[in-house]
């Protein structure tokens, strides 16, 4: 699966501005297949110019259209694809520690009031559609196209500004609460990004990297705190959630075996009749509620 922030890193396809470990992009997508998959080692904001995108991970989804602006954290995800649509966001990498830095300069600003944090949510919403911020970004745009001292200072003023709205402006307030739990301990940042992630196709290895732990200590920290090998783990959790689309989606086989994280359609009906000792279809039609049975017969 490819890291987009290191890919973005890496080439010059797009319009970007590195600002020390900053990464600001202007990424007008040329992707032609339906569905993609990628993760990213670094979390995002993301304001969409154009264009319409569906975001996944675990079964929830995120629509994206011109006007959205999120917050979009490390890990990994499902992107849906809209033929003939032309897809352009402002994509702004910004790793953990920005924000930690940016509420050790000003500490009073750091929320108290975490009961507005959804765990499950992996993008936040903070589309707020005034026209204000959309000059903000309109006016941003402009420096993509000059790398000069003069205008990654102006960005970096920019950015710093967008911080400050984050966290003073009350309709940010679920992201505030968010990015301030940032300081938390390393158990609760594995939990977090396990729970978030496991139907992720990621390698251990990118789990450890993403938990910014070497693979021995995240091993180490993951089977003391699961009480199981992180393999294991994973498994049992896609099959559970394979389970629930089967039962309570429409969903096909292949689309399934994606969305939970399984390397391919037959890997993902090899394990399952391994552990459930039928396969996917025999257990769908097994366990489906009776009325939708009954729906999916008056409808042929």
């Amino acid at each position: 699966m490819i890291n987009l922030h290191q890919a973005f890193e890496s080439t010059n396809i797009h319009k970007k501005v590195i600002i020390q470990d900053m990464l600001c992009v202007e990424y007008k997508c040329t992707e032609t297949n339906k569905y993609s998959n990628f993760w990213t080692d670094c979390a995002c904001l993301v304001y969409c110019l154009s264009g319409k995108r569906i975001y996944s991970s675990n079964a929830q989804e995120y629509t994206v259209e011109a006007g959205t602006f999120m917050y979009m954290k490390k890990g990994g995800y499902t992107v849906e694809v809209f033929k003939g649509d032309s897809y352009c966001a402002l994509m702004f990498f910004m790793p953990d520690s920005f924000f930690q830095n940016f509420l050790l300069r000003y500490p009073n600003l750091k929320s108290k009031e975490h009961n507005h944090i959804n765990l499950q949510n992996k993008i936040i919403d903070v589309t707020n559609s005034t026209a204000t911020i959309e000059a903000y970004f309109y006016s941003i745009s402009n420096y993509f196209a000059n790398e000069n001292a003069a205008s990654k200072q102006i960005l970096n003023l920019k950015l710093e500004e967008l911080s400050f709205n984050i966290f003073t402006q009350k309709e940010y307030k679920q992201l505030a609460s968010y990015l301030s739990t940032l300081e938390e301990n390393k158990e609760t940042q594995l939990k977090l990004i396990m729970e978030e992630n496991f139907a992720s196709n990621l390698r251990i290895e990118e789990f450890a990297e993403l938990c910014n732990m070497s693979l021995s200590t995240f091993k180490r920290q993951f089977t003391k705190l699961y009480n199981a090998p992180p393999a294991k783990w994973l498994l049992s959790r896609r099959l559970q959630l394979s389970k629930k689309l089967l039962i309570h989606s429409d969903k096909n086989i292949n689309e399934i075996s994606f969305i939970a994280g399984f390397e391919s359609p037959s890997h993902f009906s090899r394990v399952f009749k391994n552990v459930y000792h039928c396969n996917p279809l025999k257990y769908r039609e097994k366990h489906i509620p009776k009325h939708k049975k009954f729906l999916q017969a008056s409808r042929m």
